[in-house]
């Protein structure tokens, strides 16, 4: 491990986003930790548990603690980023994802559910009801 990610295991887009981060990341360098149930860890990193519920935060191996849109970029980074998360490194955009993120971050259990990623299967549990299930 080379990166510890806390994330809020409540919201569906983070839940998403560590499945897929999971899935992409080959070499193994990143762990995702919920922060439901790892608060002592949190704390003996120094994270305050309501930040963590806010913004993304990533430990790395030395002990330093990354938050926001710079943890989201090591993220991507240690999964080869997705092509569209690759812009958020251009001059322009950069400021304004830096911006941006932190307000999306607060804001996101208001999202219309239309606009949320579809739940996938988790652990061998989908998380879909079966009544919603496409048949393949």
């Amino acid at each position: 491990m080379q990166y510890r990610i806390f994330y809020d295991n409540e919201c569906p887009i983070c839940i998403r986003e560590m499945a897929l981060v999971r899935e992409q990341n080959r070499s193994g360098s990143l762990e995702t930790v919920p922060v439901q149930g790892n608060e002592a860890l949190l704390a003996a990193y120094g994270i305050d548990c309501t930040a963590a519920m806010t913004l993304l935060h990533v430990v790395d191996h030395s002990g330093r603690v990354i938050a926001g849109m710079p943890a989201l970029r090591i993220m991507y980074r240690e999964c080869d980023g997705r092509p569209l998360t690759r812009i958020w490194n251009w001059p322009l955009l950069r400021s304004l994802s830096d911006w941006g993120y932190p307000l999306f971050a607060r804001y996101r259990y208001y999202l219309p559910r239309w606009l949320l990623p579809r739940p996938q299967c988790e652990d061998g549990q989908c998380l879909v009801p079966p009544s919603r299930r496409r048949s393949s």
